[in-house]
């Protein structure tokens, strides 16, 4: 059995938790959670007279991976010679060069547009429904309502009659690299209800491109550790030294920093992520105590350590996988919920 744990820390806060991974290279394949992925489909509601309006959506199915700040980003390369006239509900980050356009100018000529989501205090005009979150997603089995965002675009510069091409080669940083996006599909259009649910309506063609998660296409060493300990022995596991790799010591040596050390101010780190030295030299440290063990329960104390000072995880969550699940389990100071069993075989 599995349960999810979720809450807040800030930099170098102890708080209770753990969290494990897995991610096939090959394939994404992530056994905690199998069906999990990013799907964003692109839903043509209306024609115009040189290309269509459509309404995209991003869709976060992961069980217990949220998509957190600064958010996600979505490219795409056009077919044609599309430009996008119009967004609303989202924004594409360059214009490009609409020289050739003399009196409507598009929002964007990009061949390769990369679209940004709008915070949520947008202005009523370029809002529209279901946007602005920022760029957040929070993981579908935690809260479904905002696990989702949309936004939509006026494409154009079509030749006549044309019912849109597909987009080319989608990618998806959520908010960094990790996340393979397959080729974007036709597929059946996407069908709602009206007039109370007594009528269907359906979109004109509907495009689908999933995307799945690799950690570590998204991190070249690991970002956590896992140590170990019990009430009758204080250490059975450390964190193995240099976990999360250890750089070489030089005088330009900015990988991490002693406890107590003032923050390096120059702009070159305005960017980089800044470590506690410590000998597992991980950002983030997950500990499990077992404090107790009666013969009818146990009790265990789970810890995550933030060495890390340029992040504040403001909506974390950690997963656990434990035989002992499976039976009544009371969690303290945090909400939780059992994820569904997958069936993996073997130990645990």
């Amino acid at each position: 059995m599995k349960l999810i744990i979720f809450g807040r820390i800030s930099p170098l806060a102890l708080v209770s938790a753990i969290v494990l991974t897995l991610c096939n290279l090959s394939d994404c394949y992530d056994p905690m959670d199998p069906n999990g992925n990013i799907t964003v489909t692109f839903d043509i509601y209306k024609w115009t007279t040189d290309g269509y309006m459509a309404r995209v959506t991003i869709q976060n199915y992961h069980q217990y991976r949220h998509v957190e700040k600064p958010g996600w980003k979505l490219g795409w390369t056009w077919a044609r010679d599309e430009v996008i006239w119009s967004t609303s509900g989202a924004f594409a980050t360059q214009q490009g060069n609409c020289s050739s356009f003399k009196f409507q100018i598009p929002h964007s000529c990009k061949k390769d547009p990369m679209i940004l989501d709008l915070i949520p205090e947008a202005s009523p005009e370029n809002r529209s429904e279901d946007c602005c979150r920022g760029g957040l997603l929070s993981a579908w089995a935690i809260d479904p309502s905002k696990s989702y965002s949309s936004f939509e675009i006026q494409v154009g510069n079509l030749e006549g009659n044309s019912t849109g091409y597909a987009p080319l080669n989608l990618t998806l940083m959520a908010p960094g690299p990790g996340y393979t996006c397959g080729p974007v599909v036709d597929t059946d259009p996407t069908v709602s209800s009206d007039i109370g649910g007594r009528r269907e309506v359906q979109v004109f063609r509907t495009w689908k491109s999933t995307c799945l998660y690799s950690s570590f296409l998204a991190n070249k060493a690991p970002v956590c550790c896992v140590s170990l300990s019990t009430f009758y022995n204080p250490r059975i596991t450390s964190c193995p030294t240099c976990s999360c790799g250890c750089k070489e010591a030089g005088p330009n040596t900015s990988s991490c920093i002693s406890e107590g050390t003032a923050l390096p101010q120059s702009d070159a780190l305005s960017n980089t992520d800044i470590v506690q030295c410590t000998d597992h030299n991980c950002p983030t440290r997950v500990h499990w105590h077992l404090k107790n063990n009666y013969l009818d329960h146990w009790r265990v104390k789970l810890t995550v350590s933030n060495y890390n000072y340029k992040r504040n995880y403001s909506n974390w969550n950690v997963l656990v996988q434990h035989p002992g699940f499976g039976q009544s389990t009371t969690t303290y100071s945090f909400n939780s919920s059992v994820l569904p069993t997958v069936g993996l075989e073997g130990d645990c």
